[in-house]
């Protein structure tokens, strides 16, 4: 499956800061590095639908272990840098 662009760049940014699973990172956070941006809104959508996150509330998105083994597998990218 591929993901957009953002959704990877999302996970690559948790990839960065948040290597563990069930790491929380608020859309704060989020707004912060990439912007308010609503492509952002749609790439956590994007994640959480397919499996790679969850949402416990309106402003957080936590990574699943889903989201935890494709960030050590990097197999989310179709062109891994």
């Amino acid at each position: 499956m591929q993901l957009s662009e953002t959704a990877c760049e999302i996970l690559d940014f948790l990839r960065e800061t948040h290597r563990k699973p069930g790491a929380r990172m608020t859309m704060a956070t989020l707004d912060a590095h990439f912007g308010t941006d609503p492509a952002v809104a749609v790439a956590v959508s994007e994640l959480k639908h397919n499996g790679y996150v969850t949402t416990p509330d309106a402003g957080t998105i936590e990574l699943t272990d889903r989201g935890f083994d494709a960030l050590h597998r990097r197999d989310y990218r179709t062109d891994p840098e």
